[in-house]
């Protein structure tokens, strides 16, 4: 929701927690995935980093949530080899998940309640993307101008449906 300090937005929210241990330096909000070809550390937390897949294309959807535990809050990135907290969600679990800046100026990029959006598979970050397959996202808030940087926006998810 506009304004919330959580990532994850809704209190019902069933989805699946997990810690994991990081890999780079992602900020919560980013969609991650499991290191290929890595052992789980000696308390048996698989590594993670930020998606890398091809745009829109299907892969789990896990949410990197900010370490209230810890006192860190949505702006703070974690730290590669640092203990992260993990949500692999259901649809209509409601977010504040990080859109990557769109390149362009003026309205071109400006985005309305109900659009539909994808995983930049570059930085695991949501990008408004017509041609994507995959976009398990709808915006629940109008852009209502071009946005400049990376930033948290207000969205729920659909699930893995095209």
């Amino acid at each position: 929701m506009l304004g919330s300090n959580s990532i994850l937005i809704n209190t019902d929210a069933k989805g699946r927690r997990q810690s994991c241990v990081i890999s780079g330096t992602p900020k919560p909000g980013t969609h991650m995935e499991i290191v290929p070809a890595t052992n789980p550390n000696g308390s048996g937390l698989h590594t993670y980093r930020a998606c890398s897949r091809a745009d829109g294309t299907i892969g789990q959807l896990i949410v990197l949530l900010e370490d209230a535990e810890q006192g860190k809050t949505v702006s703070d990135a974690y730290v590669s080899g640092t203990v992260g907290k993990l949500y692999w969600p259901l649809p209509g679990d409601e977010f504040n998940l990080l859109m990557r800046d769109q390149p362009g100026t003026g309205t071109a990029n400006i985005d309305n309640v109900g659009d539909l959006l994808a995983i930049d598979g570059a930085t695991g970050m949501l990008q408004a993307a017509g041609t994507a397959t995959q976009k398990p996202y709808q915006l629940l808030e109008d852009l209502t101008q071009d946005q400049t940087a990376d930033s948290l926006i207000w969205v729920q998810c659909r699930g893995l449906q095209a």
